[in-house]
């Protein structure tokens, strides 16, 4: 305390030492402590690297060979992506242009590696033995589509919404990637950690066409036949679709349009012993979906159609990208069994150009005839 003096009268001076005497006598406030019982344990310290251990890698290289583009993709949890980090990688640079139409790439298994044949949207699959059990590299391919840095960014978010994470500004993306040489060019890298969501099992095709009319029949098909070969089917390409590269797994490709205003149609035969990765039609829309980068949640069944190809019922649909992402591409996509094949019928590339060729899609499906 600090008291002026000099404005003190004199004659009340000693009233006001009694006062700070007296204050300064009083006894001081008791200090209590207290002993309880602790009412829960201590949390433990957070441990990070037993946390990151517990999530899901997605490990993915892309490899652009003129207009299509190659994917290979290893994901699983944490521990075993990190097992196989440095084969991934040494896998990818071995990759180099094939021979033949067939085998657009090739490239060199590691150790006990194998690899198993085609299936729906993979050239390829290669196995990779590990202790906790086998995983996979999946090897697929999708057309180009805009500038390059807006198409890695598209799939890698797309990678980020099946490991239940939010999108990343492209910027963000493009600092994270990273380059892996080989002979077949320059294959752009990137690892994303989160947790992998399971695709829901759904009844095939019967079920599937909830919340939408049954497709309107096609027009008259337009065209010439296409030669029949070994292909399994015969149809009438519509006017300005090009020829495209075929291969076993391909049994029909075109190409459509130029420049940044392109698509892609190809009919791909897979048996239907393959079990519901190939036969269930949620499934696939799933994973269609996901390669337009819709997000996570979105309502798919509002999507299916019914479709009669060929006097087989099938089911069709429509998905497109979200407006604000770029590139903005759409697909059509027909599948339906015939014997003991699954037939898929799928139109991706630019969501304008797909929107104008919907109609002549629909009269090439029209024009199918199994054999």
């Amino acid at each position: 305390m600090h008291v002026c003096f000099a404005r003190i009268p004199p004659q009340v001076l000693p009233l006001v030492f009694l006062l700070l005497l007296c204050s300064a006598c009083q006894p001081g406030e008791d200090i209590r402590t207290y002993t309880t019982e602790r009412t829960s344990a201590p949390k433990p310290p957070f441990n990070t690297e037993e946390m990151a251990g517990q999530l899901d890698h997605t490990l993915a290289a892309m490899l652009p060979a003129g207009e299509t583009v190659w994917f290979f993709k290893l994901a699983g949890p944490a521990e075993a992506v990190s097992r196989h980090r440095d084969e991934f990688t040494r896998f990818v640079s071995s990759v180099q242009k094939g021979e033949s139409s067939d085998r657009p790439l090739s490239w060199e298994l590691l150790n006990d590696w194998t690899e198993k044949g085609p299936s729906e949207m993979r050239l390829a699959t290669i196995a990779i033995p590990d202790e906790k059990g086998e995983m996979e590299i999946a090897i697929s391919s999708l057309p180009l589509s805009g500038q390059w840095d807006d198409f890695v960014a598209l799939n890698v978010n797309r990678w980020l919404g099946q490991l239940s994470q939010g999108e990343l500004a492209k910027p963000t993306i493009l600092k994270q990637t990273s380059k892996v040489d080989t002979a077949a060019g320059p294959a752009t890298v990137i690892e994303l950690a989160g947790i992998l969501k399971k695709s829901p099992a759904m009844n095939p095709h019967a079920d599937m066409a909830s919340g939408a009319s049954q497709s309107s029949p096609p027009r008259p098909p337009v065209g010439n036949p296409a030669p029949t070969g070994d292909a399994g089917l015969s149809f009438k390409s519509p006017d300005g679709w090009q020829p495209g590269q075929t291969s076993s797994m391909r049994k029909a490709a075109f190409n459509i349009g130029g420049g940044e205003k392109r698509a892609e149609v190809t009919v791909i035969a897979l048996p239907s012993a393959a079990g519901p990765q190939i036969t269930d039609v949620q499934a696939n829309v799933d994973r269609w979906a996901g390669q337009v980068g819709l997000p996570s949640g979105t309502n798919l069944e509002e999507f299916v159609e019914k479709i009669d190809i060929d006097g087989n019922s099938g089911s069709f649909v429509r998905l497109e990208s979200p407006a604000e992402t770029s590139p903005h591409v759409a697909m059509l996509v027909a599948m339906v069994e015939q014997g003991e094949k699954i037939w898929f019928f799928k139109m991706i590339g630019e969501s304008e150009l797909v929107d104008e060729q919907r109609e002549p899609f629909r009269d090439f499906l029209g024009s199918v005839r199994f054999e």
